[in-house]
């Protein structure tokens, strides 16, 4: 019999193969979760505890299934108040509904939470809902498909469908979840996904930035390659790649030679989205760049590489950070901390929320040292939407200036130029993918965005400064990469 559980939907929504690999692949290969993720997994039950530690409630403690299903049905039937980490489980057809002789697949949850409500069900004039204790701030796509298995298996085991569920978010805060015909259904049909994969079948190849959450990613990454398989091409969507595959053009090898005017109507794929993909996959082959513009760059004499760091958990932007060039004097270094003296070639300047309750305070001196700039010969460059849209953000909820208008007015994201000047031989475009062509490293091998939110996270636990130190110096490396893709984009464009 199989089991569909609410990790799975985490597992699916990250990767499908993390699924597959996990039953059918060569354990051997398998890599170590994320820091990240296993912090998360931490602080979700960390979050949990708090929350639940002033409640009244009838624990179900037990991890033998079998045995935690008899004891919550038990509290069920009693009319417990408020039940802790009941499970609950029924077997359900492919359809949606309730299955018997062994037809259906069996859905498992355990809910945080089953409250007791009024109304009709089989225990009498009472029903219960699932309540899930999320670190998130609001309510993610898969946090709504778990609460819709949760409430369609209470639907079976106590006749009655409940009409609202909830998220206690990392604020504390309770965002209701409505349980609509349409989010049952869309359980159901993500179920039917994953059931097909622990039946064997082994999803379409995709490589995605969330992949790099599984612990399986290297092995995908492997597996394509060793098919040459058409989604080792960057930034295809899913349904353009399997649009491609019904049309024969399953290889990297067979994009590199589609003719794209003969091409039927693909989906999400213009023809010069075609094209690109084609020039994409030959460069794939050749291991060559293919220059398709010329990069358009505003010039200045004072230029800053800004880049922000920021924890979407805790909601909080905690490094503003700037490699500072043109300002040999330091003249511009008044405000901010500085890790290096001003000189020729520039220095890093960066502004800091040791705690997320220092993010206001973060943000006014930001807003003060952007009054100093000379914004008559200033360009800001960076890489990727980030920054832009968080400085919005901050303003629309800390205030803005006149010289934050200026300022946002000098952004130049160089991932657009990128996009629309070259095309590298690589299977993901962030600015780590790239460096290695202008021959940029950073002093921390773990170092990435995901590796900063846990050393953060980590520095709020431990109150380690060294850990702080490693944020900064990625940060500050981070910028510097910056500055060089910005000259390599000069020099060679």
């Amino acid at each position: 019999m199989k089991i569909v559980t609410p990790s799975l939907f985490y597992q699916y929504a990250a990767c499908p193969h993390w699924i597959w690999y996990d039953k059918f692949g060569d354990q051997s290969k398998r890599g170590a979760v994320p820091e990240l993720a296993q912090k998360l997994m931490e602080q979700g039950v960390v979050h949990e505890m708090e929350y639940v530690k002033d409640l009244s409630f009838e624990h179900v403690a037990t991890k033998d299934a079998k045995d935690a299903v008899a004891q919550t049905m038990k509290l069920m039937k009693a009319g417990a108040e408020l039940i802790y980490q009941g499970m609950i489980e029924a077997e359900i057809s492919s359809e949606g509904g309730s299955a018997s002789g062994g037809d259906g697949v069996v859905w498992r949850g355990r809910p945080d939470l089953l409250e007791k409500r009024l109304g009709k069900s089989k225990f009498g004039d009472w029903y219960y809902a699932p309540v899930d204790i999320k670190s998130a701030h609001t309510v993610h796509d898969e946090h709504a498909l778990q609460l819709g298995l949760y409430a369609a298996v209470l639907r079976e085991v106590q006749g009655a469908l409940p009409k609202e569920a909830a998220i206690i978010n990392i604020d504390g805060e309770r965002i209701a979840q409505p349980i609509s015909k349409a989010l049952i259904d869309k359980t159901g049909r993500r179920v039917r996904e994953i059931e097909k994969v622990l039946d064997g079948e082994k999803p379409p190849l995709k490589l995605g930035t969330k992949c790099k959450h599984s612990p399986w990613f290297e092995e995908c990454i492997r597996s394509a390659e060793e098919a040459d398989d058409v989604c080792l091409v960057y930034n295809v969507h899913q349904k353009t790649l399997t649009d491609l595959r019904a049309n024969g053009i399953k290889t990297v090898h067979d994009a590199a030679k589609m003719n794209v005017e003969a091409l039927p109507k693909i989906t999400h794929a213009s023809e010069a989205t075609l094209t690109r993909i084609k020039l994409q996959a030959q460069s794939l082959i050749e291991n060559k760049m293919k220059w398709i513009g010329t990069p358009s760059m505003p010039e200045a004499s004072f230029e800053l590489y800004f880049d922000i760091e920021g924890d979407p958990l805790l909601d909080v932007q905690y490094l503003f950070g700037f490699w500072v060039r043109g300002d040999a004097g330091g003249k511009y270094a008044t405000i901010g901390k500085i890790h290096r003296d001003p000189g020729a070639e520039g220095y890093y300047l960066y502004f800091l929320a040791e705690k997320p309750e220092d993010e206001q305070k973060m943000w006014q001196d930001f807003l003060q040292w952007i009054e100093l700039l000379p914004y008559e010969d200033l360009v800001v460059y960076h890489y990727a939407p980030y920054e832009r849209v968080q400085i919005d953000q901050l303003a629309a909820f800390h205030g803005g200036s006149e010289a934050l208008t200026r300022f946002r007015d000098c952004l130049v994201d160089l991932a657009k130029v990128v996009q629309a000047s070259v095309i590298f031989p690589t299977y993901f475009y962030s600015i780590k993918n790239l460096a290695k062509f202008f021959d940029h490293k950073w002093r921390h091998k773990k170092a990435g965005g995901a590796q900063s939110i846990f050393w953060y996270e980590q520095w709020l636990e431990t109150g380690d400064r060294n850990v702080l130190q490693d944020i900064i110096e990625y940060n500050e490396d981070d910028v510097i990469a910056t500055h060089g893709l910005h000259a390599w984009l000069k020099k060679n464009g």
